[in-house]
């Protein structure tokens, strides 16, 4: 029974050791006090037990490579630009959600990830260029424009809502979803809009400052 009764007290201990110091403040730390509890019981190294019941074991560190770690981003952009294209009287949330929803009927039509799909849809929406118009001397001077990334990508993405509210959808997640897919199938208005604005650009080409 000495035995059991043994390990029961020096697992307490282990467990309680920063309470019971508190308790016994007066009789000096936590190893004297537990050296001399584990020496009643009749320990001939007291001391080396006590310090082996405080010492916490070693915690074993794995080091994981920099190559090895993929930290994703919070959010695509990607879907940040459509949801701030859907945004209305600034309710965000209702424009996350109908962002969700094309990213789901996308994938309810094709059985596949939806957005790399929604991507590669937007890159073939995007135009490289756009038509500027301004007057000058009472004549409007008509010149092409080159866009960038962010801007090809909003335009493509305000073409594909335009065009989405002529199709026939319950919500307006579904109607351009379903334009997307029609992107991809080569059926969409929005590339027929594209390639308008690409052949006004090459047309009024010649308004453009010529570089000596």
């Amino acid at each position: 029974m000495l035995p059991s009764l043994r390990s029961t007290v020096t697992r307490s201990l282990a467990l309680h050791s920063r309470s019971f110091g508190s308790v016994q403040a007066s009789s000096g730390s936590n190893k004297d006090v537990l050296r001399g509890v584990i020496g009643t019981f009749g320990k001939q190294d007291a001391s080396a037990e006590a310090e082996a019941i405080l010492q916490p074991p070693p915690v074993e560190r794995k080091f994981i490579p920099l190559d090895r770690i993929e930290v994703p981003p919070k959010q695509d952009p990607l879907l940040g630009f459509f949801a701030s294209s859907l945004m209305t009287d600034g309710k965000r949330a209702r424009a996350e959600k109908s962002t969700s929803e094309i990213l789901i009927h996308i994938h309810a039509l094709t059985k596949a990830p939806p957005l790399p799909i929604l991507r590669q849809a937007v890159e073939l929406a995007a135009p490289a260029v756009r038509v500027m118009r301004h007057k000058a001397g009472g004549k409007v001077i008509v010149k092409p424009v080159a866009l960038n990334e962010r801007q090809r990508t909003k335009k493509a993405i305000r073409w594909i809502i335009e065009a989405s509210e002529k199709r026939v959808g319950y919500t307006r997640g579904e109607r351009i979803a379903r334009e997307c897919v029609r992107i991809l199938q080569n059926n969409s208005s929005v590339l027929d809009m594209k390639e308008t604005e690409h052949r006004n650009a090459m047309v009024s080409r010649g308004n453009l400052p010529r570089v000596v």
